[in-house]
């Protein structure tokens, strides 16, 4: 599903004395299939814009285009069709509270009215895309399993409404590195098979340049950069003004670029841990002409 944006603004408590504006005249286009990454420090506007997308706020003025839907101050999003997209908050296990992981994957379906056995089917089919066995755990109390599995339930139970688009606000914050990758690589995968147009936000420019096709750099609720990662990337002093760090893979590229001759320097269109290392691989392999 594309996605448009079109001059969006968005005012918190208009009109009153602790009126705010968070979003400025955004326009932007989001391509169906895209998995971009949505990049800013706190308070610059990131998960603003998303709860855009699923009639959780609504634009102060401008206009958004999700596929044929339009989104106005004045046309909110239908509710039937609220279940193209799914919203993974940050901590996503704070939306789970059935008894069981069964119970909690299935409400969504079960709330839009669909069969008894597709919303089954559905939920058997989300737990297991996202790495659960689903005889073994559909049974138990979310509360009872670990962070991770919990944070996969959470996932599922989105993925049950067979969205087009998925969104997630930091769904790794505060996993340790390999549930970080577990999570983001599932999701990934996920976004792939099912031709998803998926929307990241995260502070770590590593999980952007791992899965990130296209990067929107937000700051003072405007977009200060946007583009592809390898040109977003290039941007080193104007990230930094923005106090945003570029990925380890790019800063360990501009050192080595630094100790090489000019005509050895490493692409920087390289910032993808695993093109990096298999470059190098190929280089080290390749002997020197005498």
């Amino acid at each position: 599903m594309q996605i448009t944006f079109d001059k969006v603004s968005h005012i918190y408590g208009k009109g009153t004395p602790f009126e705010r504006l968070a979003l400025q005249e955004i326009s932007l286009t989001i391509p169906s299939g895209s998995f971009v990454g949505i990049i800013g420090q706190t308070g610059s506007g990131k998960s603003t814009l998303i709860q855009h997308l699923n009639g959780l706020l609504s634009p102060s003025s401008g206009r958004i285009q999700l596929g044929d839907v339009e989104i106005t101050s004045s046309k909110r999003m239908p509710h039937a069709r609220r279940r193209d997209i799914g919203l993974v908050f940050q901590y996503p296990e704070h939306q789970l509270f059935e008894e069981t992981v069964a119970k909690d994957v299935s409400f969504g379906p079960l709330n839009f009215d669909l069969p008894v056995e597709m919303v089954e089917s559905r939920t058997r089919e989300s737990l297991e895309v996202v790495g659960l066995d689903y005889e073994a755990i559909k049974d138990r109390s979310p509360f009872q399993l670990s962070g991770g599995q919990m944070r996969r339930v959470a996932i599922a139970g989105v993925l049950a409404m067979q969205p087009k688009v998925l969104v997630l606000d930091e769904p790794t914050a505060g996993l340790d590195p390999a549930g970080r990758k577990a999570i983001l690589e599932g999701i990934y995968r996920i976004h792939r098979e099912q031709g998803l147009t998926t929307l990241l936000v995260t502070h770590s420019m590593e999980e952007a340049a791992s899965y990130a096709d296209y990067l929107l750099v937000m700051a003072d609720g405007k977009v200060a950069l946007q583009g592809p990662p390898r040109e977003v990337f290039e941007q080193v002093d104007l990230l930094k003004q923005l106090s945003l760090d570029v990925p380890e893979t790019v800063a360990l590229v501009s050192r080595m670029n630094q100790s090489l001759p000019d005509n050895e320097h490493l692409p920087h269109s390289l910032y993808r841990e695993e093109e990096l290392i298999d470059h190098l691989l190929k280089r080290l392999s390749v002997p020197k002409e005498r």
